[in-house]
């Protein structure tokens, strides 16, 4: 329960300002609109604190500390930040995965 508390939400100030807009638009431009973790360019993508704001404020606005994370990438990433084991990753795993995204890549194309 400690874990929650001392891991909240510090960004979501700097996430409702017209600057954090802008910045975010420069970043994905940067990143050329893909996950800098599994390059990914599909669906909502996020930008994500390299050095997250509860530790280092004063890096909120910096490009310099932004990447551009797929919803995936960015939970695993915030996950191990906050003390979390990384994910258990096998070969069988991984192509369960990508089975998994392929066919609904292919379920999002055929409903055009």
């Amino acid at each position: 329960m400690g874990l929650n508390r001392e891991h909240r939400r510090y960004s979501r100030p700097v996430l409702k300002t017209k600057r954090w807009q802008l910045l975010r638009h420069v970043v994905l431009e940067r990143d050329g609109w893909a996950c800098v973790d599994c390059g990914q360019t599909r669906g909502r993508l996020e930008i994500d604190h390299v050095q997250p704001v509860r530790t280092r404020p004063e890096l909120a606005f910096d490009p310099a500390n932004c990447a551009t994370r797929c919803p995936s990438c960015h939970t695993r990433k915030t996950r191990i930040e906050c003390g979390h084991p990384p994910p258990i990753t096998s070969p069988e795993r991984d192509a369960w995965g990508q089975a998994v995204a392929d066919l609904a890549t292919n379920e999002t194309g055929n409903m055009r």
